[in-house]
């Protein structure tokens, strides 16, 4: 699939470039689930093209109905006989005039056997997905009658195309779909298909504006899934279709045509909003049975979004793949997907539910997936719905074995996040597989069997990652670097996890030990704006360059032009980074959490133990003094830890132990099985899954709208936020004085220079460093004892204020024991710390 950052436009699916996957039927002829209608007149040999893209479809119970539409052109006329009998689901119709692209598609639907039909032309492509993607996409929203993907235009002109029927009302303006589409075929016949009588194009316009009157319409899969020829001038074929008066005349054709039809009238193709306890289908609405020709694997995941388990996703099925393996990938939540070109490069059997499936539906499909791909082995990761439905997959599918690999705890979330899943379900999984022997560890003191737990790091390609001088020298000189000074590399997401702000203190500390380097901050994130501040008010903009988000291949080159990778992070299963950063021969300084001492040796780096964030920098700048002053330790460090690499964790030991894991666990299931699952326990459990991600949903829609409301009506409206389930009352307390103008005004002053050096000359250097971890009474007992705090009392309690506050706000605020009632600002749900990633 194409990549829409880096578009490749010669790379089609026609393309010997493309990943291949083993399509093919199984068993004899059977009812198709979808019949594609293809006109052909006088086509020249971009038709073998199209047949190549046909072919390649992952739904491979289709027919192909080919209307000759009366081609004369002998040359067209003998690929055509190529094709009749090449394959028994293909049938052609022969035509004996020329009657037109409308009348063409019209005999060919006519014809069709299969209720669902794709219109596709006789020089266009299509993804080996869509097909499938399609007829899921119908069957999963019945309002809608048909429904097409984004467009890549190629050939003579390239651009990529995202509009069409989910833009509606524009469609009266211009015809922004193309004729890609699969059409419910009793629809189609219903408003009486094509328009004969249109023979100089544009008749897929007419055609979707008479379904629009009749009140159908369709929806859009946001995907990069057909690929339109382009032509040098389409109205040498189809006159109406100039981009000049021809076209306007039509359109107006098409006003008076449909008068009724108009913006307010036009009809929507809004998916159902989901019900509680939704039922899960009990039978697959096509059959789509798939031959077999080596082992398989089914990876659920959440998402395709840019981060170290995705690209150890991507490095898994690489490595995979390498040694047999054909590998099916189900996403389970909404996301940007920005990965997705990089997954269809190795496999072209990817599915992002969410683009084409309502929730209701997704745990039918992965089950569809297993029945129709038979892989030997389940594998989720980092996927929630993939644990909740496991029950349900294993009654209903118990042929392939079941695994998940997960990353490290996360105690901060859900009481230990995916592992606490993985050790739950444990009597559903065949095999555990961890990142680390920590994690194992944790895993086995929540009650998992340690003799079901194995061990597969995530390890690193050497080629990859690797010193470069010549790299180095060019990137410093780009950043204008003294080629001899110290760089630090402070890579990954700005956020409390890494720890911007011991970092920002780190920094500071070096600094004023008259350490000589240049910190390199390569991410993007939520504190990245504090992060700058604190640099800027600091004046340590020549120490400190920051880069934002870079890509992988510039992650490379950051790491040859550097010295150290410092990485102070407050949890880890073990990062890829340091992976990374170890294989491309630089020095670690970083955090001894996870697992990451199974890696980082003392010969390779330095670790330091959790602790208060103050004591924690403390530890970090002693800890790099020294490697910041000596090159050559540096370079010493960086050396044993690319070997400890080389030697232990390179990327294909990784694949030799993954695929040796995958195979342990068809062992177990075959001689050491779980207990089964009832199937309509089974069933019920899947929609209980569906329920409870349906009120995790609306749960996180609730409070986006509550914090709309609080930040239209908070201002005028002196009364405290209501008690957050879940928020101990100094929390919500906390947050409320958070929010407030009053708080918000002190911390203004308290970023004013003549107060900063007052503070730094009173309480040291180290003054406004605080505890993410304090405890919310302790924080507010603290906070309440403040000179501040009980300044603003004071106002408060006076008659001025008394007055204003009537004439601002129309009331007294209804406690006067916080002193910051009046807010404007957006909480924090002390209830849902992390990230949407369920």
């Amino acid at each position: 699939m194409i990549d829409p950052r880096q578009p490749d436009f010669d790379n089609t699916p026609a393309s010997p470039k493309r990943a291949g996957f083993g399509y093919s039927m199984l068993g004899g002829p059977r009812d198709p689930a979808v019949s594609i209608i293809t006109p052909f007149y006088n086509t020249g040999p971009v038709f073998h093209e199209t047949a190549l893209s046909v072919f390649a479809q992952s739904l491979q119970n289709f027919e192909w109905v080919i209307v000759n539409d009366g081609s004369t052109n002998p040359e067209s006329l003998a690929m055509l006989a190529e094709y009749r009998g090449r394959d028994p689901r293909i049938r052609v119709i022969d035509l004996p005039i020329n009657i037109g692209p409308g009348g063409g598609r019209n005999a060919g639907i006519r014809a069709a056997r299969a209720p669902l039909v794709f219109q596709l032309d006789a020089d266009d492509l299509i993804e080996p997905t869509l097909l499938e993607k399609a007829a899921w996409f119908l069957a999963s929203h019945p309002r809608c009658d048909f429904v097409q993907a984004w467009t890549v235009g190629f050939a003579y002109k390239s651009h990529l195309w995202k509009c069409g029927f989910h833009d509606g009302p524009r469609m009266l303006r211009e015809n922004v779909a193309t004729i890609m589409a699969m059409i419910r075929r009793d629809a189609f016949l219903d408003v009486g298909g094509f328009d004969e009588s249109i023979v100089g194009g544009m008749e897929d316009w007419d055609l979707w504006i008479r379904m629009a009157s009749k009140g159908r319409w369709g929806g859009t899969i946001p995907e990069h899934l057909a690929w339109y020829r382009r032509r040098p001038n389409h109205a040498d074929v189809w006159q109406d279709w100039d981009g000049g008066e021809r076209q306007r005349a039509f359109a107006a054709r098409l006003r008076e045509r449909y008068p009724d039809l108009t913006a307010d009238t036009f009809p929507t193709c809004v998916p159902a909003t989901p019900a509680p306890y939704e039922n899960v289908r009990e039978s697959l609405p096509l059959e789509n049975p798939l031959a077999k020709h080596g082992r398989r694997l089914l990876l659920i995941v959440p998402w395709l979004t840019m981060g170290g388990a995705d690209k150890f996703n991507l490095r898994a099925i690489e490595q995979l793949k390498a040694r047999g393996w054909e590998i099916t990938v189900v996403t389970t939540l909404p996301g940007d997907s920005v990965w997705m070109a990089q997954f269809t490069a190795l496999t072209p059997d990817v599915f992002v539910t969410p683009n084409f499936l309502r929730p209701a539906d997704r745990p039918a499909f992965i089950r569809y997936l297993i029945e129709t791909r038979s892989p030997d082995v389940v594998l989720t990761t980092n996927s929630e719905l993939g644990y909740l439905i496991l029950p349900y997959l294993r009654s209903v599918c118990p042929g392939p074995a079941y695994a998940d690999y997960c990353h490290m705890e996360e105690e901060y979330w859900k009481n230990g996040g995916y592992p606490r899943y993985a050790a739950a379900c444990q009597e559903q999984l065949d095999l555990n597989i961890v990142s680390s022997n920590h994690l194992k560890s944790w895993m086995t003191s929540r009650g998992g069997d340690p003799a079901r737990i194995e061990v597969c790091n995530t390890n690193e390609d050497c080629e990859e990652w690797k010193p470069d001088a010549d790299q180095r020298a060019s990137v410093r000189r780009q950043l204008n670097l003294d080629p001899d000074i110290a760089v630090i590399l402070y890579a990954g997401r700005i956020c409390d996890q890494k720890q911007p702000r011991v970092f920002a203190q780190t920094m500071l500390a070096l600094r004023a030990r008259g350490r000589k380097f240049v910190a390199l901050v390569a991410g993007d994130g939520v504190d990245r704006p504090w992060l700058q501040e604190f640099v800027s008010r600091n004046d340590l903009d020549d120490c400190v360059k920051f880069l934002g988000a870079v890509p992988n291949a510039r992650m490379r080159a950051l790491m040859a032009a550097s010295d150290i990778f410092f990485l102070p992070s407050l949890w880890e299963g073990i990062s890829l980074a340091i992976f990374e950063a170890m294989a491309a021969g630089l020095a670690i300084v970083g955090a001894d959490v996870g697992g990451q001492k199974e890696l980082v040796t003392p010969e390779c780096g330095v670790l330091i133990p959790r602790s208060t964030p103050e004591a924690e920098a403390a530890a970090y700048t002693d800890a790099l003094a020294p490697i910041v002053a000596d090159p050559s330790l540096a370079r010493r460090i960086g050396e044993i830890g690319r070997r400890r690499i080389a030697d232990h964790f390179q990327l294909k030991h990784m694949g030799e132990r993954l695929d040796s894991l995958l195979q342990r666990a068809i062992e177990l299931r075959d001689t050491q099985p779980r207990p089964a699952i009832p199937p309509g326990l089974g069933h019920e459990l899947a929609v209980r899954a569906v329920e409870y991600q349906r009120l995790h949903s609306v749960a996180d829609q609730l409070w986006s709208e509550r914090e709309r409301l609080r930040q239209t009506v908070g201002a005028a409206s002196p009364s405290p936020a209501p008690a957050v389930s879940g928020a101990s009352h100094a929390e919500v307390e906390l947050a409320g004085i958070q929010r407030s103008r009053f708080f918000n005004l002190v911390q203004s002053a308290k970023r004013n220079p003549i107060y900063r050096v007052i503070a730094r000359w009173r309480w040291g250097p180290q003054w406004e460093l605080a505890d993410p971890n304090e405890p919310a009474e302790q924080k507010l007992a603290r906070l309440k004892s403040s000179r501040s705090y009980k300044f603003i009392q004071a106002v408060k309690a006076t008659g001025a204020y008394r007055v204003y506050a009537l004439r601002r706000y129309g009331t007294l605020p209804a406690h006067e024991d916080d002193g910051f009632n009046h807010t404007n600002g957006v909480s924090v749900n002390p209830a849902n710390k992390r990230p949407a990633k369920t």
